[in-house]
């Protein structure tokens, strides 16, 4: 039963620890399809982005089967001028832009395709209408067949050209104003010799790789090899592609593996919280976490390169400043990067901060940081059912932060990264790194290069930035990290009892038998910082669960009722072992009835089904049910697997009984001569 037993436990903790961290059943690459039907009106492609010598603005529409008839569709385009500040930007995605109008083209026609339709129109884009008989000629032969040409009424070369341009996109039907659908994309116009004196804004792309994006990930990044990106590879995911031996999954970390242009971060088993971890008073298990996401991600060919530690998931603020610097310290990380709104204001009002700052953490500690844009980064997950027109967002909204101030004199760099649960699009993924490749406005960067090539404080910006006001969270309950704490203890201890199979022998532990890694990534799945206080009390009680089923494997055989026929004699001790590896223990008898000659213990290694041992006791007195009590322990002695109580009845006379006895014979004797003779003579008297 306990063979049975700890295979149920370990595969609900297995499946347990699948949910926990998210590594999904979905195999890496697929994309599961809903019934639902097709949006109205989704974008499947635009130009990035438009220069003097290749004026054209191409844009691509489908028309989802939401839309209902095809018959009687068209698109109407509409052109604004040029962003003046962020908050334009934000009231361009989300509504009617609020700049001046420039064109409108209501004639865009709807063409039947499949069950929906497409539309396509390329837009001659000039700087304004004295534009010379060269720049006209581009844009005629940039769009042979072109729609209206659109002028951006600037001065070519002043730096007023460059700029994002909100394109309001409608479908409409015929003698209707009502638009079926409509969305915001963006056009970018540059001039490559006036980018500005800081040069092109460096963009740290933070990708993560878990569950079933593995595939699409590493699809977008091997035909986009020469941008530069950072992974967060998932380990669970890795361990879990792995176990299933899954081809489709095993080919694409491969090619991860194989990028050069990406930077792979050091990671945890499962995403962590390090101040939290820290607060709870177990930092010692960010370094378990570590030591089991390195060799994971090594085993699978990645080489993480350790360097920032990136955390744009958890809330910091100035209750957690130690318990942060801590924990990175325990990390082995050099620099931070973390979501801006875990930040204090600072900054220049006008402008986005773009600079890495030293984080101030207290007492005298401080880290190189720098902060993802929330902003920025919703883009990622604002539009799942229009993939393509979020990216073109994404870039949209980057070049903006570049366009805002192009003369600012020092480099500039921002950091995004998807918000928890986004799951990777193929389309998305190739939009964006398809417009960071080439891009003059724009420069892809890992983020160990972003903090290599923008300054510290650049372009007038603070230099030294703290976290925003506010108590400690507590991640970590007080009794959840007292039972990982005392579990680690004894996964530790039980681990050391398993020898290196080569050696077969207890002085050589290896800790390495595939049982207890299971057991070691169950623990490590109970630290994941998106769990509340329930899902970690329900997970801390499936691995124990799991460790007591495992370690429940080895009892003991030996008879409880024992008889001694003499005062010295061999006590039998039988250890049964179900254990699929090899298991040391120590045997320790103890009792205040007997003595042990040859000592009390004894080193025993369970390498088969039953393994006997006899240690010689000595009974200090003759009696009945005479305790001696039986434990089995690991070597280091921090975990006791199981004891039991033998009843010992000695039979035995010992050298003082049988002088005592005979002693008190000859008393009697003596005593009864001298009655039998004291009665003679008074008889005799009588007589």
């Amino acid at each position: 039963m306990s063979t049975r037993w700890a295979r149920t436990a370990l595969c609900t903790l297995a499946a347990a620890l699948t949910v926990l961290v998210g590594t999904g059943a979905t195999p890496a690459g697929s994309v599961v399809h809903a019934s639902v039907p097709s949006p109205a009106l989704t974008l499947a492609g635009q130009t990035s982005w438009v220069t003097p010598a290749q004026p054209g603005f191409s844009i691509s529409l489908a028309v989802g089967s939401a839309a209902g008839p095809v018959d009687g569709l068209h698109v109407s385009l509409t052109f604004y001028g040029r962003l003046d500040d962020s908050s334009q930007l934000q009231q361009a995605i989300g509504g009617t832009p609020q700049t001046t109008l420039l064109l409108r083209d209501s004639e865009v026609p709807v063409t039947p395709s499949g069950a929906g339709g497409t539309a396509t129109v390329c837009i001659p884009v000039l700087p304004n209408h004295a534009a010379g008989s060269s720049s006209t000629s581009a844009a005629a032969t940039a769009c042979p067949t072109p729609g209206p040409t659109l002028y951006l009424n600037c001065t070519p070369g002043t730096g007023t050209c460059g700029d994002v341009y909100p394109v309001s996109v409608a479908l409409l039907r015929e003698n209707s104003t009502t638009p079926v659908a409509r969305f915001t994309t963006f056009l970018t116009y540059q001039e490559p010799g006036a980018i500005g004196i800081g040069g092109p804004l460096r963009v740290g792309v933070v990708l993560p790789v878990s569950g079933g994006d593995v595939g699409a990930v590493a699809t977008a990044l091997d035909d986009h090899r020469d941008v530069a990106t950072t992974l967060e590879v998932n380990p669970a995911t890795v361990n879990a592609i792995d176990r299933r031996h899954e081809r489709s999954g095993l080919r694409a970390l491969s090619t991860l593996a194989s990028s050069d242009s990406a930077e792979v971060l050091d990671q945890s088993f499962v995403p962590i919280n390090v101040a939290a971890l820290s607060e709870a008073g177990i930092a010692g298990e960010i370094g378990a976490q570590l030591a089991r996401g390195d060799s994971l991600l090594r085993a699978a060919g990645f080489r993480p390169t350790g360097g920032p530690w990136v955390d744009t998931a958890s809330t910091f603020s100035q209750g957690d400043a130690s318990d942060l610097a801590a924990g990175v310290q325990v990390a082995g990380a050099s620099q931070l990067v973390l979501n801006d709104q875990n930040l204090a204001s600072g900054g220049l009002a006008n402008y986005t901060f773009a600079q890495p700052f030293t984080l101030d953490l207290g007492h005298g500690s401080t880290l190189p940081a720098a902060a993802s844009n929330t902003t920025l980064s919703a883009r990622f997950t604002a539009l799942p059912h229009n993939p393509v027109l979020g990216a073109e967002q994404l870039l949209a909204g980057l070049s903006f932060v570049h366009f805002e101030n192009a003369f600012l004199s020092q480099r500039r760099g921002v950091v995004v990264t998807p918000p928890p649960g986004w799951r990777a699009s193929t389309p998305f993924l190739d939009t964006l790194l398809q417009g960071l490749s080439g891009n003059p406005a724009l420069t892809a960067v890992t983020v160990g290069q972003l903090f290599d090539q923008v300054p510290v404080g650049g372009n007038r910006e603070p230099s030294v930035r703290r976290l925003q006001s506010g108590p400690a969270g507590r991640g970590i309950s007080r009794s959840a990290a007292q039972k990982i704490a005392v579990a680690r203890q004894q996964l530790s201890s039980f681990a050391a009892a398993v020898p290196t199979p080569a050696a077969q022998t207890c002085a050589s532990p290896s800790g390495h038998a595939p049982e207890v890694t299971s057991l070691n990534d169950g623990l490590l799945g109970t630290e994941a910082r998106g769990l509340n206080t329930v899902q970690r009390s329900a997970a801390l009680t499936v691995y124990q669960r799991a460790f007591a089923a495992e370690t429940g494997k080895i009892s003991l055989g030996t008879e409880r009722t024992v008889t001694f026929t003499a005062q010295r004699a061999p006590i039998p001790i039988t250890v049964l072992s179900d254990a699929s590896y090899p298991v040391c223990v120590v045997v320790t008898l103890a009792s205040d009835k007997f003595t042990f000659p040859d000592g009390n213990t004894r080193v025993l290694l369970l390498d088969r089904p039953t393994t006997s041992v006899r240690v010689t006791a000595q009974a200090r007195t003759s009696g009945d049910r005479l305790p001696i009590d039986v434990s089995l322990r690991t070597p280091d002695g921090q975990l006791l697997i199981t004891h039991q109580v033998l009843t010992v009845h000695s039979t035995a006379i010992s050298f003082v009984g049988i002088a005592l006895t005979v002693f008190a014979g000859a008393v009697l004797v003596v005593w009864w001569i001298r009655t039998w003779r004291r009665s003679r003579r008074n008889r005799l008297r009588a007589h």
